[in-house]
C-alpha cells in the first residue's frame, strides 16, 4: 500500500518475494489498482507527474547530478531503483531472517541516487533504524536538517539552490559515520583472526 503513496518502497519487493502468500500479494495489487481508478479519467496518467519530476525537479542530489553529466535523467532514475533492488536482493539472499537493516538499506540506496532528496523523504527509513549497523543512515536523518536553509534563503529572494557547505556537511557526516562502522568491524575482526590462527598453530 505504501507504493500507492510514493513509488520508493517498490525496492523492497525482493524482500517479500516467496515470503508472502500469493493470495495476499494479489489482494495488495487489487487494492493499489483500486486506489488508482479515480485517476484513470483520460486527462491524467496513473504515474502522475513522475516524468516531469525526473526531468525537471532537482534538490540535494549530488550523486544524481554527477551521473547526469554522462547519462539521461530517466536512465539515472532507473538506476536509482535498480540500486535499491540489488541491495534488497543481496540482503535477502545473505540472511534467512530479515532484520530491520534489510529494509532500511535498499531505501537509503535509492534515495542516495535520487534526483530529489527532501529531508522528509528520510522518514521512510525511521521505522527500521533499530541498530548501530545503520549508523550512517541514522546520522543522515540528522545531517540533512541544514538543507532547510534553502527555504529561508528563498524567502530572502535568493535562488532555489542548496549551499555547498550544507551538502558537504550532510554527506560528509554520513561518510564519516560509514568510515567509523568499517573501522570498528575491521578492529573486531583482527583479534578474532589472531585467536583463530593461534588455535590452529597449537
Amino acid at each position: 500500500l505504501a507504493v500507492s503513496v510514493k513509488f520508493l518502497p517498490i525496492v523492497l519487493v525482493p524482500l517479500y518475494w516467496k515470503r508472502v502468500r500469493i493470495r495476499d500479494g494479489i489482494l495488495a495489487i487489487i487494492v493499489v489498482g483500486l486506489l488508482y481508478v479515480p485517476f484513470l479519467n483520460g486527462q491524467s496518467t496513473p504515474i502522475g507527474s513522475l516524468t516531469t519530476y525526473v526531468q525537471s525537479f532537482r534538490f540535494n542530489d549530488p550523486m544524481f547530478a554527477l551521473l547526469e553529466r554522462v547519462a539521461a535523467p530517466q536512465l539515472i532514475a532507473a538506476l536509482a531503483v535498480f540500486v535499491g533492488l540489488v541491495i534488497a536482493v543481496r540482503l535477502r539472499n545473505g540472511s534467512g531472517v530479515l532484520s530491520s537493516d534489510a529494509f532500511v538499506w535498499p531505501i537509503a540506496g535509492s534515495l542516495l541516487c535520487a534526483p530529489v532528496v527532501y529531508p522528509w523523504y528520510l522518514l521512510w527509513t525511521l521505522p527500521f533504524l533499530r541498530s548501530l549497523s545503520a549508523l550512517p543512515i541514522i546520522v543522515w536523518t540528522v545531517s540533512i536538517i541544514p538543507t532547510y536553509v534553502v527555504w529561508y534563503l528563498r524567502a530572502l529572494g535568493r535562488p532555489w539552490l542548496l549551499p555547498g557547505w550544507a551538502t558537504l556537511l550532510e554527506y560528509g557526516c554520513v561518510a564519516a559515520a560509514g568510515a567509523i562502522i568499517l573501522w570498528r568491524r575491521r578492529s573486531t575482526e583482527k583479534p578474532q583472526n589472531k585467536t583463530l590462527s593461534y588455535k590452529l598453530k597449537t
